[in-house]
């Protein structure tokens, strides 16, 4: 299904009683724009920057114990949108965690939530993904046909467990969706053909570390209706009494999946509350008939919850009209943060979000900033036509699948996530970086042997520089924006103390001098205890003027070959991550990133992050 887009225009503070709203329930417009929450979209942009996601949380809230309620067992399908807040949410107000991948439950086992609470699902599970459902004890899996069954019997078996485990259908249903997201009819590769499901039900449930609760569906995303979903479940029902008659098994729970269909544009959906009292009513009125025992039904619901509840805003570059008449405004944004429109043909309501605007609307297309054509967010829309550079616009309906499909294409950071309560904004998930673009780099270039620049000595410390040094050391704080130190109070004659022995077996610190001038320090100190005492941990300066010449190059050698001389195998430190040069300098012999240490340094101009940095420089440790 191809949606169509009616913008919502900027100067009316809430969508017309009579169509759906794509906004989330506590977003209104006004003078001064869209407010979520009761804060203006422009101080959200100002203070987290753009692209930026943002969720009314009150409204995300409702939406889950909408689906709680809903439903006797509600599972949030964490693929939708994956975050520890949002998963501590769902499992706070009453909703279990359906996880699509070992990924997802790794996600939701480091955000807390009980391994009882959590189902896997997906096709061609890996063997490290089963092992990881068995041996946390996740309470359902569901399997996607008979030969995954088996597999898990192997597992459960070697690690003295029963797990419990529902059945995939492919029910032969389908939906009025998008084809690339329908997955209930007999062409799609997901799950098992109904002729085949109850021998294979019944071969699993005759396996000791295995138990049969019940069988699974799911036929499409964005459903527009409820039939298909009544469709599905009169065939789940008849399995469920083709397996009670002939082979004595009990079909405790069904699984409808999700799927439920959300407002975008235009769209007018049944809602969550009339499509789950159809399908109850319709599996109830089922199983009568068949004179069987009702079981517990159980829905996936995902982006019901999430989509409507989440907001995206981008500032506007430019604006300019197309050899073939189109106006286009380009954005900060693109298919990185938002690939449903390349993929899905997604349409979005988009409106200007930091101001109204009495201009008259005319068609525009949004372009986001990546190298492709096809980097289009929004075709034909209304948008007033003033809006220019350093607006704001705003996409409804953003909260499901967006983040998730995200990309870092042209090393561009996903984008940050908020959540608005009462006015007050909280952080969910921080912009990523050019740091954490970063941190899989296995490998690096190193740059060593190297020559030293001419003119500078470079030899361990020695008690005579520790005044040199304290001027040095004096004049790299004063900069107030490479090092941790804010004041120096440590006198001359500590100094010379730590200089006596300066080349150990514990430590080494070596000076660059320029005449009598200390220009560049560097200290390499390895760790005490037993465990780490391979490690150590490095600091280095160079004095402002004497930047660029190759003395932090050296220094860095000396470092090294200090380390190999005494056996150490691998240095580390850390760096603010505004500290190109010395990043830099770090990557060229081979220095990888390893971690963030967020808001880790307390500065006179506020919280720093920190920047773990290490290199391996003992024999291959068989990674």
């Amino acid at each position: 299904m191809i949606e169509r887009a009616t913008p919502l225009a900027p100067e009316i503070s809430a969508p017309p009683a009579d169509t759906p709203a794509p906004w989330p329930s506590n977003a209104t417009f006004d003078t001064e724009g869209l407010r979520i929450g009761g804060l203006p979209a422009s101080e959200l942009a100002d203070r987290f920057g753009t692209p930026l996601l943002v969720f009314d949380r009150q409204d995300l809230v409702s939406r889950l114990r909408a689906a709680r309620d809903a439903f006797p067992r509600a599972f949030y399908a964490v693929k939708a949108f994956t975050s520890h807040a949002v998963l501590r949410l769902a499992l706070d107000e009453g909703l279990d965690l359906l996880a699509a991948s070992g990924g997802e439950v790794e996600a939701c086992l480091r955000a807390g939530v009980p391994a009882v609470r959590i189902a896997l699902h997906g096709r061609n599970k890996t063997d490290d993904e089963l092992q990881l459902a068995v041996s946390s004890g996740i309470g359902l899996l569901i399997a996607d046909g008979v030969d995954e069954l088996l597999r898990v019997e192997r597992i459960a078996a070697l690690a003295g467990a029963v797990q419990p485990f529902i059945l995939r259908v492919n029910p032969g249903v389908g939906v009025d969706t998008h084809e690339a997201i329908a997955t209930g009819h007999e062409a799609t590769a997901f799950g098992a053909a109904v002729p085949t499901v109850p021998g294979a039900v019944a071969q699993a449930a005759a396996l000791p570390h295995l138990r049969f609760t019940g069988l699974h569906a799911h036929i499409g995303s964005q459903v527009p209706d409820v039939a298909p979903f009544l469709g599905e479940v009169d065939v789940l029902v008849d399995l469920a009494a083709d397996l009670r008659r002939h082979h004595g098994l009990t079909t405790e729970l069904l699984d409808i999946g999700g799927g439920f269909g959300i407002t975008y544009t235009n769209e007018r959906m049944p809602g969550l509350g009339p499509t789950a009292a159809a399908i109850i009513e319709r599996i109830t009125r089922r199983c009568a008939d068949l004179r069987l025992p009702v079981p517990r039904v159980a829905a996936e619901p995902g982006r019901s919850i999430v989509g409507n509840a989440g907001v995206t805003l981008y500032r506007v570059g430019d604006r300019r009209v197309l050899g073939d008449g189109r106006t286009v405004i380009a954005v900060d944004g693109g298919m990185s943060d938002n690939v449903r429109p390349m993929l899905y043909d997604a349409r979005y309501t988009v409106a200007l979000a930091n101001r109204a605007s009495a201009a008259v609307e005319g068609t525009v297309t949004i372009v986001g900033r990546h190298c492709e054509s096809g980097d289009v967010l929004a075709d034909a829309v209304q948008l007033p036509g003033d809006v220019g550079p350093e607006d704001l616009l705003a996409f409804a309906a953003t909260g499901a699948y967006t983040y998730p499909l995200a990309s870092t294409y042209n090393r561009v950071g996903r984008p940050a996530v908020v959540a608005v309560e009462d006015a007050q904004p909280t952080l969910w998930l921080r912009r990523e970086d050019a740091g954490d673009l970063d941190r899989l780099e296995a490998t690096a270039a190193r740059s060593e042997p190297h020559a030293k620049p001419a003119g500078i000595v470079f030899r361990p410390a020695e008690p005579r520089d520790a005044r040199a040094f304290q001027s040095f050391w004096r004049a790299i704080v004063a900069e107030g924006r490479y090092v941790r130190t804010e004041e120096i109070s440590t006198p001359t004659r500590v100094y010379r103390a730590r200089f006596r022995d300066s080349w150990s077996d514990r430590e080494a610190q070596v000076v660059a001098l320029d005449g009598g001038r200390v220009v560049g320090h560097v200290f390499v100190q390895r760790e005490v205890h037993p465990v780490t005492r391979h490690v150590a941990t490095l600091g280095i300066a160079v004095a402002a003027d004497h930047r660029g010449r190759g003395i932090g190059a050296s220094l860095m050698g000396e470092s090294l070959r200090w380390a190999r001389g005494v056996g150490v195998e691998k240095i580390m430190l850390s760096v603010y991550p505004h500290n190109h040069a010395a990043i830099a300098l770090y990557r060229r012999f081979g220095f990888v990133e390893e971690g963030r240490l967020v808001g880790h340094s307390r500065k006179s101009s506020g919280y720093e992050d920190e920047i773990l940095m290490s290199v391996w420089i003992g024999e291959d440790r068989g990674a």
